[in-house]
């Protein structure tokens, strides 16, 4: 069915696995979007786009509070080449709130999450990357019918669960299939029926695990163990069934979600991907740190050595920041003073004749990290914004001096 298939867990993954694969495609790029604000994957796809892709992007009107920047996405994106539409159905009773990305016919992803910051790096998501011409197909059919209003029937043979035509009937065949356990990542589990069902399983001796959040856990049976995640917002919708099936996407198992709006989620048997799951739901659970991920780009944020500036005895910075045009260049931000210009001195040496020998500074202090502009000549701006005097920084920031490559500053 696939030729490979990689697990997508933010906070940690980033924008890198979508930028990699938008960077690396020869023809077709095809996207829905019901929030977007990350810059890097905006110009990522404008990079695309100018070198000869053909990308279509499908673009929510109904997204609450996000409609009036998804008008100003619908016009930067059309003025910078790329094709857009709205979807026709879009309303706020049938929102179109699926989010997928196909490239090339070959490779497809599924996410839970939203392209932006607050779903990049502060909230429990997950997403699959998959290499399959015939789950690519089937999303593009998808895409297609979408695009063009036309109908869509469902195929009862893929993986792939779309609403509001085969969910609700796939969801509830693989719960009542569920013999040992069935754990569910979902702030906003409500569906009536599924509740149902998930009650009658844990009377009747299963595991029944649900991490959401405490406004809504409130209204589940005391039977159903609810915990609510600490660290990050749970914005994830995720179900593995007895630890080896799970269901990734951006469906809600609420009624809404099955019945009336556009979603799409993929079910998963990859052992590798249900390990990898079954110890972050785990962590999430007993609210410790999730573990390291092996695939590159966590490898790179938690593992790789900065060239020369750490020993490997020495414990990791608290802060890193990413360059957008090459995820292996890391820079350490450790506690005190790291210097950023073009004279070799600086900490972090960006080698642009636009920018300043000393350029900027960034302290980091009891992990509050603050970033000084030192009154260079073609200024310092934090997402996309010019600053002066200090700016306080955040986890996801992007940082760019004067018009020399972009970096992130990341939290590990």
């Amino acid at each position: 069915m696939y030729q490979k298939i990689s697990l997508i867990v933010q906070p940690g993954d980033s924008f890198f696995p979508i930028v990699r694969a938008i960077d690396h495609a020869d023809h077709t790029i095809n996207l829905t979007v019901f929030r977007m604000d990350d810059p890097i994957i905006q110009r990522a796809l404008i990079e695309a786009g100018q070198r000869g892709v053909h990308i279509r992007v499908l673009i929510s009107s109904s997204a609450r509070g996000w409609q009036e920047r998804n008008r100003k996405l619908l016009k930067e994106a059309t003025e910078a080449g790329i094709a857009t539409r709205e979807p026709p159905g879009d309303s706020r009773r049938a929102r179109y709130h699926y989010k997928m990305m196909t490239v090339d016919d070959k490779e497809a992803f599924v996410f839970t999450f939203n392209p932006t910051r607050e779903n990049l790096h502060y909230a429990r998501d997950f997403g699959i990357e998959i290499f399959s011409p015939a789950i690519t197909g089937e999303i593009n059919r998808l895409f297609d019918a979408d695009w063009h209003d036309q109908p869509f029937a469902a195929d009862p043979d893929s993986p792939v669960l779309v609403s509001p035509f085969n969910s609700r009937q796939k969801m509830t065949s693989l719960l009542e299939g569920a013999t040992r356990s069935i754990q569910i990542a979902d702030a906003k589990l409500k569906d009536p029926s599924i509740v149902a069902l998930l009650l009658n399983k844990a009377r009747s001796g299963l595991l029944v695990r649900v991490l959401g959040d405490e406004a809504h856990g409130c209204s589940l049976p005391a039977e159903i163990a609810f915990r609510a995640v600490a660290r990050y917002r749970m914005h994830a919708k995720c179900t593995i069934i007895d630890g080896d099936t799970a269901v990734i996407g951006s469906m809600n198992l609420r009624t809404v979600s099955l019945d009336r709006r556009r979603e799409l989620s993929i079910t998963v048997h990859d052992p590798d991907i249900l390990q990898r799951l079954n110890a972050v739901f785990e962590s999430d659970w007993e609210r410790r740190a999730a573990p390291r991920s092996d695939n590159v780009t966590t490898q790179v944020l938690q593992a790789f050595p900065p060239s020369g500036q750490e020993s490997a005895e020495s414990p990791s910075p608290d802060f890193v920041l990413i360059s957008r045009s090459n995820a292996l260049r890391r820079h350490a931000i450790n506690d005190g003073m790291t210097t950023i210009g073009r004279a070799e001195e600086n900490d972090v040496v960006i080698r642009d004749p636009l920018v300043s020998r000393y350029h900027a500074c960034m302290v980091l202090d009891g992990g509050i990290c603050t970033l000084t502009d030192l009154h260079s000549g073609n200024g310092t701006s934090v997402n996309g914004q010019r600053i002066t005097g200090k700016k306080w920084l955040r986890p996801g920031d992007v940082l760019r001096f004067a018009e020399s490559e972009e970096f992130r500053l990341l939290e590990l």
